[in-house]
């Protein structure tokens, strides 16, 4: 019987250590991983990129793409106060140039290229009701009319400015020698979307005090995405620099091969086909 117990000891204690050596190298697997891309990228590229960031997630199921979206100028501000931005992209070249002409330089080499062209339009909203001003408006040049009293303009402010499409815009007033006899009309905002809504609701608060907003400067890509508004004019586009979109990888990044085969994607194909339906153009 002693004996009988002793073999029944010895049996549990076996297999009880096996469970113990078999649980240790369950906890010594490694575990699946996502590998997280931080993307910083203009507000006007919104709708675009989300719609790739699907297709690329799908055909890269390791990879989140996270995206911060804000003003250009914004973005480059907490990137220099060490945002997390594995990727940076902005609506023009001064605030990637910061960033590259840095000693030592903060972009990787050879990473910097244009991925998307624009171009910059005057809207005016068509909801009810519409303000005569908004409704009489044909032109850029027709921003001078008395009954033209608020036009929503991108914070054009700063150097370099904190909205491209504000300073975009700025300088097409200025070539067409209107600015000086509007800019007393010009209520600026923080990013290009927010110019968006201000037409769309006809409104726009300005030091806590609703201005009334009868026209506004965007990029034809949010135009496109509004049913509220309508296009008065496009700007020429000798009239302002040109409208590209330079992306950077971010010498910070600590997962660089990620952020190359990203940057690969928005060049390809499906990619291109995405930025031509909400009607950016290929560089």
């Amino acid at each position: 019987m002693n004996r009988r117990r002793l073999i029944t000891w010895i049996a549990t204690a076996v297999t009880s250590m096996m469970l113990v050596i078999g649980l240790q190298f369950v906890n010594l697997s490694p575990a699946s991983s996502v590998t997280t891309l931080n993307v910083y990228a203009a507000v006007s590229l919104t709708n675009a990129l989300n719609a790739i960031k699907t297709q690329y997630q799908n055909a890269n199921p390791g990879v989140n793409v996270v995206y911060t979206f804000g003003a250009s100028g914004t973005l480059l501000k907490q990137i220099q106060a060490g945002a997390p931005a594995d990727i940076f992209i902005s609506a023009a070249t001064d605030q990637i140039d910061v960033l590259q002409n840095s000693s030592p330089s903060k972009l990787v080499a050879g990473s910097r290229k244009n991925i998307v062209k624009n171009s910059l339009v005057l809207i005016t909203p068509i909801t009810p009701p519409v303000s005569a001003g908004s409704a009489g408006l044909t032109s850029i040049n027709g921003l001078t009319n008395a009954n033209i009293t608020g036009i929503a303009i991108g914070d054009y402010t700063g150097t370099p400015p904190v909205v491209p499409a504000g300073n975009y815009a700025k300088q097409v007033l200025t070539n067409r020698g209107i600015f000086t006899t509007v800019s007393p009309k010009l209520y600026r905002a923080s990013n290009v979307r927010n110019v968006l809504s201000a037409v769309e609701n006809k409104t726009l608060a300005v030091g806590g005090v609703n201005k009334t907003i009868n026209a506004g400067f965007v990029y034809t890509t949010d135009a496109f995405i509004s049913n509220k508004v309508k296009v008065v004019q496009t700007a020429n586009p000798a009239d302002s620099a040109s409208i590209v979109y330079p992306l950077g990888i971010l010498t910070k990044t600590k997962v660089l091969s990620t952020a190359q085969s990203f940057s690969t994607y928005l060049s390809g194909t499906n990619a291109k086909n995405i930025f031509k339906s909400y009607q950016f153009k290929l560089p």
